[in-house]
């Protein structure tokens, strides 16, 4: 068995097939659609597609991205790792460990130093090291529930001429939001997408914030409801304009369907319920569906906390001895953290408080994905005494997929 470049994109879409059957390669066109997807990836200097070969047969495959993501208030070199697939007979002998140990190691010697990745099967990575991320709600909800509000921004309609224009908007956002992930050119193909409308909203000249979405049918022609893909704002005015576009559909829509990492978002509906209307515990009303996806796996700790020392983890003054253990590379992390009123350095002097975790759980833990005390109480993390740190998160938003 070897690792090398793939290049063999129709055996890949074979693979893929069998791997993924939920991807309805089943036609000779959605096959060779679906390869030349594949290949005109591999074309992107940022994406490295890489094959597992047992002689010249290929048996495993996956695609690696080079990202920078923003932890915090900097931005850093992260990897992601996508369309992770082992063929049929190849099942169960270790190659899916083998594929992450590569790319993690891979990833490293890079200089890369956060992996994520969107999981087939959470519980499945989580034992490679993989820390749950952020949690996700879709509302959905009849327009006339949203609020309206007076805007003078100016609203229109977004095509690909205005490329330059997304792109501005989109990374001015990633540069105020931790967890956001720089995206190249062609992660802004749904401006060019016939099914996807897009709106943006202007302020003297400069897009603030868009929207895009597409609509599916109902039981008839009149019938519809509105999805939203992408909704990004960079100022409180774009966000309250984007809003009163979308209320202004209430005539023509039968409800919103509105993915968002804010879990306050209930506030912002007249009527928080969702359109099902349904209870789902006493006279508990359901507000959205909620579910996990991106994983976090810290790569390189030192270089990490080189990244972070600026940022504030919470109020206490007090030295942090950290155990973090990675079974699947082997490896044990034993280092001595000063946080001075929350912000954190290497130092040579004695701990005063003791804290062994796993990979994973750290990786959640620093990304602001779980509370200290709520992975203690879990029985993630083995606390000496209480410290006044990682209570108040600032969760991380991404909406790179790959």
């Amino acid at each position: 068995m070897e690792f090398k470049e793939l290049k063999d994109f129709e055996a890949f879409t074979g693979l893929s097939h069998r791997c993924y059957p939920g991807m309805n390669l089943t036609s000779a066109e959605e096959q060779e659609r679906y390869t030349e997807h594949r290949r005109k990836m591999a074309g992107h200097k940022d994406v490295h597609p890489v094959g597992l070969y047992d002689g010249g047969s290929l048996v495993g495959g996956y695609f690696a991205y080079d990202h920078k993501i923003q932890v915090y208030d900097t931005k850093v070199k992260g990897a992601g790792i996508g369309t992770v697939a082992v063929d049929l007979p190849y099942k169960k002998q270790g190659h899916a460990k083998r594929i992450i140990t590569k790319f993690l190691l891979d990833a490293r010697k890079n200089g890369r130093i956060l992996a994520h990745l969107y999981p087939f099967q959470p519980g499945f990575y989580q034992k490679m090291g993989f820390g749950i991320g952020p949690e996700l709600s879709v509302y959905q909800f009849h327009p006339s529930q949203l609020p309206t509000f007076e805007t003078t921004l100016d609203v229109q309609v977004l095509t690909r001429d205005h490329l330059d224009d997304v792109r501005r908007c989109y990374h001015t956002w990633v540069d105020q939001t931790h967890g956001a992930t720089d995206i190249p050119s062609y992660g802004f193909a749904f401006l060019e997408k016939p099914e996807q409308h897009t709106i943006g909203v202007q302020n003297e000249g400069k897009l603030e914030g868009y929207m895009s979405f597409e609509f599916k049918a109902g039981s008839h022609f009149l019938e519809n409801d509105l999805h939203v893909r992408n909704f990004f704002y960079t100022t409180k005015a774009a966000y309250q304009a984007l809003l009163t576009q979308l209320h202004n559909q209430k005539d023509q829509v039968r409800s919103v369907s509105f993915p968002t990492f804010d879990e306050d978002f209930s506030f912002t509906l007249d009527n928080p319920v969702h359109v099902e209307n349904r209870l789902i515990h006493s006279i508990y009303h359901k507000t959205a569906e909620q579910g996990r996806g991106l994983m976090y796996r810290i790569i390189d700790i030192p270089a990490f906390l080189e990244s972070v020392k600026h940022h504030t983890f919470g109020r206490d003054t007090i030295r942090i001895g950290w155990t973090v253990k990675d079974s699947l590379l082997g490896e044990t992390y034993k280092e001595v953290w000063q946080f001075a009123a929350g912000r954190p350095s290497v130092t040579k002097e004695e701990a005063e408080v003791q804290i062994e975790l796993d990979i994973g759980s750290f990786s959640s833990l620093m990304m602001g994905c779980v509370s200290l005390p709520a992975l203690e109480k879990a029985g993630k993390a083995n606390v000496s005494k209480p410290v006044d740190l990682f209570n108040q998160l600032e969760k991380p938003q991404c909406w790179t997929f790959f």
